[in-house]
């Protein structure tokens, strides 16, 4: 075997210094032209890309600080609701409870009236019982008066007189 085929053989890569030159050359020929015509709008569209990047964070950095306030608006109106909602309800349960006072007192007032009305009719019907009676006893007494008045009485003839004033006594009463 020659000594070629040996070196390239045991070495990974072969040092051909004339054919390194010159792809070194094409690659600097191929960079200036990339340079001069495809670099700029390379570095164009790249510059775009980062300014849109740089945008989408901003817009995205104001919407979460917009989202911030708006959720701190909510949260503030949402306490101030609970509030006027506390309010309510304790003002709610004052009124109930005045109102179950007021109708405590009109009930205890209307019966103190039925109570007072009730009394008076009885006292009335009393009078009116004990003037009846009054008078029924005046009737009688006249009429035992006539006949004690008509005849003279004996013992026997009290007796009967009394036992018949009984009864129409009675009979008054059931009247």
């Amino acid at each position: 075997m020659p000594a070629i085929f040996l070196l390239a053989e045991n070495e990974l890569i072969d040092p051909n210094l004339g054919a390194s030159a010159w792809a070194l050359a094409i690659f600097l020929v191929v960079a200036i032209i990339l340079y001069k015509t495809a670099w700029k709008n390379v570095l164009v569209g790249l510059k775009a890309r980062e300014d849109r990047i740089r945008k989408d964070i901003a817009d995205a950095e104001s919407a979460r600080t917009k989202a911030e306030d708006t959720l701190r608006q909510y949260d503030a109106k949402l306490g101030e609701a609970e509030q006027k909602v506390r309010a309510i309800l304790n003002q709610a349960a004052t009124d109930a409870e005045k109102i179950a006072t007021s109708i405590r007192m009109k009930a205890q007032q209307d019966v103190e009236e039925a109570k007072e009305h009730a009394t008076k009719e009885i006292e009335a019907a009393k009078q009116t019982a004990l003037t009846e009676i009054y008078e029924q006893t005046a009737n009688l007494a006249t009429s035992i008066a006539e006949k004690i008045i008509r005849r003279n009485l004996n013992a026997d003839d009290q007796r009967e007189l009394v036992k018949e004033s009984l009864q129409q006594l009675q009979n008054v009463d059931r009247n």
